[in-house]
């Protein structure tokens, strides 16, 4: 019995550090202290953090990020994910 938990703590060690690792956005935080620096409250940051990365990548997020121009099509979708994102964030009573 004591075999098959040592043998669930490493399963579950393992998937806490690949989740950790490797899943985890390097942008999210970045993304949600500019928003905050730009003028919004913490939960509406969180909130628009969540809905931007859940639509781009991380290498998306962080071109729009650095404001580094892309087609006209990208751009397009950037601000409406961003206007739809800030009006989600403010009617969801967040």
């Amino acid at each position: 019995m004591s075999k098959v938990l040592v043998w669930i703590s490493i399963v579950m060690l393992a998937i806490y550090v690949v989740k950790t690792q490797y899943l985890a956005s390097k942008t999210w935080e970045p993304f949600r202290d500019g928003c905050i620096a730009g003028g919004g409250t913490e939960v509406q940051c969180n909130c628009l953090s969540d809905y931007v990365h859940e639509r781009f990548s991380d290498n998306e997020v962080t071109s729009i990020m650095r404001m580094e121009k892309g087609d006209s099509a990208f751009e397009t979708k950037v601000e409406q994910t961003i206007m739809a994102g800030t009006l989600a964030c403010q009617t969801s009573g967040q």
